[in-house]
């Protein structure tokens, strides 16, 4: 595993300064020289809010510089993408910018934080970002949360979003379920049964307790038709619990048409050696 580096969530900010400062220096650019981030996490700007920082772009100009690399004859921005949409909405010619030498391999990284940090990601986003970070830069959940400042399972939990299918991934990015919802919605196995009860939660606006519950019914519908239909295999369930806690050892009974197999369990050798003496034949 590689040595461990600084955390990288305490904000743009603590980021920047770990460049040595002759490496960075500030000036005023055209509009049109900036060129998004390639690794940019975002893929969602809300235009209403674009038009308003526009208009107070227009009013008061750009008081935060634009943070950005030259590549080739372009200048490629690091953080600050939307205000720099806004620009060009607004109109304006010239921007100011901040350049820094940055490497490919820590651009994703600075392009995360600086969102995550403004809380510019929605969850979607958010998820997608740092599973390209850990691809990207072959990491592990632990290494990702400690990139970012977060917590392996808020990481953890996060990621899981992805596993959704993608029109409640959509719904789940802009806004029309909250990640409460989706969370419940992990919990169903069957993707049909997912959609079929995200769409009962936008026409309903049931809130998350509601969706638990409406979960919790369908199951116990379930458990009870397969109590109908199956009254063997709740045979097979008492049977294998009873004798389990006659063993003192996991026991399965596993049925197959007309016959099936009595399963044992052992965690140690101790544990092998107590079922084997206990089975055997006597003399």
């Amino acid at each position: 595993m590689n040595a461990k580096r600084p955390a990288l969530g305490r904000g743009l900010t603590s980021l920047m300064t770990q460049i040595a400062p002759e490496d960075a220096s500030q000036r005023e650019l055209p509009v049109g020289s900036l060129a998004p981030n390639r690794h940019q996490p975002r893929t969602y700007f809300d235009e209403h809010a674009l038009e308003e920082l526009a208009e107070s772009l227009r009013q008061h100009g750009m008081v935060q510089p634009i943070v950005a690399r030259k590549v080739g004859d372009k200048f490629e921005i690091i953080a600050g993408e939307r205000r720099w949409r806004a620009a060009r909405k607004a109109g304006l010619a010239m921007v100011p910018v901040v350049l820094k030498e940055v490497p490919d391999d820590r651009l994703l990284e600075y392009a995360l934080v600086e969102n995550i940090q403004r809380q510019e990601l929605n969850p979607i986003e958010e998820a997608k970002a740092y599973w390209q970070l850990g691809e990207h830069l072959r990491l592990t959940q632990e290494q990702v949360a400690d990139r970012v400042g977060k917590s392996r399972p808020q990481v953890a939990n996060t990621l899981r979003l992805l596993r959704l299918p993608q029109g409640i991934q959509g719904q789940v990015a802009n806004g029309v379920l909250s990640t409460g919802h989706a969370k419940v919605l992990l919990g169903v196995e069957e993707a049909r049964l997912q959609e079929q009860l995200a769409q009962e939660v936008v026409d309903r606006q049931l809130s998350v307790r509601a969706l638990e519950a409406r979960v919790a019914q369908l199951a116990q519908v379930r458990r009870a038709k397969a109590k109908r239909k199956h009254p063997q295999a709740l045979f097979l369930k008492a049977a294998a619990e009873e004798l389990t806690q006659a063993w003192r050892t996991r026991v399965e009974i596993k049925a197959k048409g007309k016959g099936g197999a009595l399963v044992f369990h052992y965690g140690t050798e101790e544990e092998l050696d107590r079922l084997f003496e206990a089975l055997k034949p006597g003399p």
